[in-house]
């Protein structure tokens, strides 16, 4: 069984590395760690929970078959929510309401408490005004703060996952954190009082 280390980065990367010369366990092990995160955020681009189960299940039957071929990754997480971003659009067809691909697709950001910004116990009227300003913003932008500030990942993963390079993460962070910041002063003195109440 595989034990956690000091670093959890070693130890996916092990694992990914097990994985590939073929240990069922390494693989059972990285389904484990990633099918939540992976799930959560396919679900941003469509809100249907057995197609996006499928398309999970597809990504990970497709790297078992195809383990011996494939090539050493610096970030296990990134290269699989890239695999699941293509595999979400290759089987676009089978999306409840279908959109052609490009940017028109959905990616609905939803604010959770528990990992938030503010740490106070807020209400759900400043939650609602937060997911409100988030999902005001353009879709790519929406995507670009889900993988910084949920995902945790660097400008770089963002790039590798989305299929953009590096410059054009770089400007769509910035319009997207100068977007946030344009809805949010409009908010801010409804939200100030709240908070003060």
């Amino acid at each position: 069984m595989y034990k956690q280390t000091t670093s959890p980065q070693l130890s996916v990367a092990k694992l990914w590395n097990n994985f590939r010369a073929g240990d069922e366990n390494a693989y059972t092990c990285l389904m484990r760690n990633f099918a939540g995160p992976l799930f959560k955020y396919g679900m941003r681009f469509v809100s249907n929970s057995d197609f996006i189960k499928d398309c999970i299940q597809d990504v990970f039957f497709e790297l078992w078959n195809r383990r011996e071929r494939i090539n050493h990754t610096e970030s296990v997480k990134s290269y699989l929510f890239k695999a699941l971003r293509l595999r979400i659009f290759r089987e676009q067809s089978n999306w409840k309401y279908a959109e052609p691909l490009n940017d028109n697709y959905e990616f609905l950001i939803e604010f959770d408490i528990e990992t938030s910004l503010i740490e106070v116990e807020s209400s759900q009227e400043i939650k609602s005004k937060l997911e409100n300003i988030l999902n005001n913003l353009p879709r790519r932008q929406k995507e670009i703060l889900y993988l910084r500030f949920y995902e945790g990942m660097d400008q770089d993963r963002i790039a590798q996952v989305m299929g953009l390079n590096r410059q054009s993460v770089y400007n769509l962070l910035h319009e997207a954190i100068n977007g946030l910041r344009k809805h949010w002063f409009k908010e801010a003195s409804i939200l100030l009082l709240l908070l003060l109440k």
